[in-house]
């Protein structure tokens, strides 16, 4: 009998209740927001998580800074010897919540970014570059590890060596380059062209030699063609494999861009959902159609599956924005 393991790293998604309107917001989070869990309740299902051997729990939103009892939450999880992640806009951290997280124990916290102050208040809204730099200088003062996380879209792509060199000018830990999904607020529009992807994990691996004391993630499965380093590719996309999501309404979904409920939290506890789920055993055996189905990196890669599930709402389909399918087609 097929037995998926369980994932080691989950996002939990505190509640869709947040200050600003993003464009590209996958989670459509606003001011009119659900608040989310209870304090409580968050707790059990960390209980579950932790009960399954997930190791890494990143608290997102919305935006979670937001709730009071985020400290108290991730000094929970702290004591499950689980590694705490958050994010944040940038505009409800303060000094005091600075050293709050920093007494709590959180791993890392993530500041989103995603381009010159021009682009960025594009996206985000007029003011939002200049409190997110605000809050980097707060986060660094805390003695908080701290990355930035800039979604690369069509609009803001060609800004990822400013970004890089911004990451290097304020002295932040880690940087992050997050894959565009169409899905939430996220218009198909925005989609970055294959050979633009291309190109831009081609910018990425230069600048993670060029950078060497910052550490670079990227969330692409396709780096696997780009380069033989095992550690950047990790297995390629590692939807419903060793990650998963939890949403405000407590869907269990294979990753925080791929919005297919495998099970709710109310109904069954995390592990019954991931260990019982068709979705997760077919992720699993990689059965992947199109150009990926015959494409010699299917093991290291296996194309986005979030990006075939929001462009086709077929989470097997082939990756729409892959370079070799493109080249392929235009050959």
């Amino acid at each position: 009998m097929f037995k998926p393991s369980y994932p080691l790293h989950v996002v939990f998604i505190l509640s869709n209740h947040c200050n600003l309107s993003c464009i590209h917001c996958s989670s459509n989070a606003d001011k009119e927001g659900d608040k989310g869990y209870t304090t409580n309740r968050v707790k059990e299902i960390l209980q579950q998580m932790n009960s399954v051997g997930v190791v890494d729990v990143a608290f997102s939103g919305g935006e979670p800074l937001l709730r009071r009892d985020l400290p108290e939450l991730i000094a929970y999880a702290r004591s499950l010897n689980m590694t705490v992640g958050t994010s944040t806009n940038g505009y409800p951290l303060t000094k005091k919540t600075a050293w709050k997280l920093k007494e709590a124990r959180l791993s890392r916290l993530q500041i989103s970014i995603d381009g010159t102050r021009e682009a960025h208040d594009a996206i985000r809204g007029s003011g939002s570059f200049d409190k997110a730099l605000e809050a980097v200088e707060l986060a660094l003062e805390a003695g908080l590890k701290t990355h930035i996380c800039f979604t690369a879209m069509r609009r803001n792509a060609h800004l990822l060596p400013e970004m890089l060199e911004l990451c290097a000018q304020l002295g932040v830990d880690g940087f992050n380059l997050s894959q565009f999904v169409p899905t939430g607020r996220g218009a198909l529009t925005e989609g970055l062209e294959p050979n633009t992807a291309r190109t831009l994990l081609q910018t990425w691996l230069v600048a993670k030699a060029a950078y060497p004391h910052m550490y670079l993630s990227a969330h692409s499965s396709g780096l696997a063609s780009l380069t033989p380093d095992v550690a950047a590719c990790r297995g390629g996309c590692q939807a419903g494999i060793s990650i998963a999501c939890i949403t405000p309404e407590g869907d269990v979904t294979p990753c925080v861009m791929f919005p297919l409920s495998l099970g709710n939290v109310k109904e069954a506890s995390f592990g019954e959902i991931w260990s019982n789920s068709p979705h997760i055993k077919t992720l699993h055996k990689r059965d992947v159609k199109g150009g990926c189905a015959s494409c010699s990196f299917k093991w290291q890669c296996g194309g986005c599956r979030a990006a075939a599930w929001a462009v086709d709402h077929d989470m097997m389909a082939e990756d729409p924005y892959c370079w070799l399918i493109h080249d392929k087609l235009s050959a």
